[in-house]
């Protein structure tokens, strides 16, 4: 086999194994697993799909190192296997016919050899061993910041953390949150703002008063509605 075809094989192995690396690095920085592989093999393929989610690499530095490290190690990639194949079929093209036929069959074993390798990763028992594997030595050593939470909370369409105050007709005024069960509407009270004290992570028995500040997450465009009394068509009791 000529030195070019050994080259490309080692390159695009080479290749598939750091993709791998990025993802899990992306992943633990607190990227689901879809969006950090899908971000990883982006970065270093070249392909630059711009995505709602390409938005999440952006506001993080640590995100923003790793996809750098893809893009580069992806045009290095990109120029060793392009001069290993020139190489190779400039030799090839000015010797026999025969010669040629070779170079053709060993690029297709090449092809079939990476299918089969590519398979093999994908089997669930190996492509687990293989993650954790990679996990261990990333957080061995590298240190990864997790996203802030509110980038995390806010990464939903539409959802995010809203402080509000309680008006008067608040449907959940001068109600406990047992009684008033908010999270069924669609809103996660996390704590109430009352005379400059906080009160994180309110327990059932906790009354809500007009003019306490709520720290809340849910659907930002309907949460005025649902604290005034009008119950979204989504968390509507079915007639």
């Amino acid at each position: 086999m000529s030195v070019g075809i050994v080259i490309l094989f080692v390159t695009i192995v080479v290749a598939m194994v750091v993709v791998r690396i990025g993802g899990i690095a992306l992943e633990l920085t607190g990227l689901e697993q879809h969006i950090a592989r899908f971000q990883a093999l982006s970065a270093f393929t070249g392909t630059g799909f711009t995505t709602r989610e390409a938005e999440q690499i952006v506001d993080h530095p640590e995100r923003r190192r790793i996809i750098s490290v893809l893009i580069l190690g992806g045009n290095a990639g990109m120029i060793t296997a392009i001069a290993s194949l020139a190489q190779t079929f400039t030799v090839s093209f000015g010797g026999q016919p025969r010669e040629v036929a070779i170079i053709f069959a060993q690029l297709a074993g090449v092809g079939a050899s990476l299918y089969l390798l590519y398979r093999i990763i994908l089997w669930p028992r190996i492509s687990r061993r293989i993650d954790a594997a990679i996990r261990t030595q990333l957080q061995t050593h590298t240190t990864l910041t997790p996203a802030e939470i509110e980038q995390l909370l806010q990464s939903a369409e539409g959802w995010g953390i809203a402080r509000v105050e309680v008006p008067a007709e608040c449907q959940f005024a001068g109600k406990t949150m047992a009684e008033t069960r908010p999270h069924d509407q669609g809103i996660l009270i996390i704590a109430i703002e009352r005379d400059g004290e906080l009160i994180p992570s309110p327990h059932g028995n906790e009354s809500i008063q007009v003019g306490d500040r709520l720290i809340v997450y849910g659907k930002l465009a309907e949460m005025p509605a649902l604290l005034r009394g009008q119950t979204s068509p989504a968390h509507r009791p079915a007639s």
